[in-house]
């Protein structure tokens, strides 16, 4: 993606446009009284113009820099049990038959099966994009 371009791209929208004409016209018309184009006023919104556009484009490069940063934190890893050794491994990459260890808070696979341990409550709202809740027994 093009910075430049996106940055231009803040430059059209319905406030920019007004302010684009208010330029042509600070430049087209005279000030009456045989005097020439207003160039304070043309370069005032100018600045205004740039000054907006720059705001929008930092602010919307920022969120999509955080949005990044919370994509890359949520990538699940697990720990699996491998060749008789605990490891912890890409949640991508798991195959039927292993075994997961899990803890509070972890996001585990819908298929995956309780070998042994206390009862689980989960929280299937993100699988079922509502607030229902299940309590699991092993």
């Amino acid at each position: 993606e093009n910075k430049f371009l996106k940055f231009l791209s803040f430059m059209w929208n319905p406030l920019s446009w007004v302010m684009e004409a208010a330029t042509v016209i600070a430049i087209v018309l005279a000030n009456g009284g045989g005097e020439g184009p207003d160039w304070q006023d043309f370069v005032g919104i100018i600045c205004l113009l740039i000054i907006n556009s720059t705001i929008s484009f930092i602010e919307e490069n920022n969120a999509g820099n955080v949005a990044a940063a919370l994509m890359a934190r949520l990538a699940s890893k697990t720990k699996v049990l491998r060749d008789g050794q605990w490891q912890e491994t890409d949640a991508a990459i798991l195959v039927p038959g292993d075994i997961i260890s899990i803890k509070l808070g972890d996001i585990i696979p819908a298929d995956a099966r309780l070998l042994e341990g206390d009862p689980l409550k989960i929280d299937q709202a993100s699988a079922l994009l509502d607030s229902d809740k299940s309590q699991l027994n092993n």
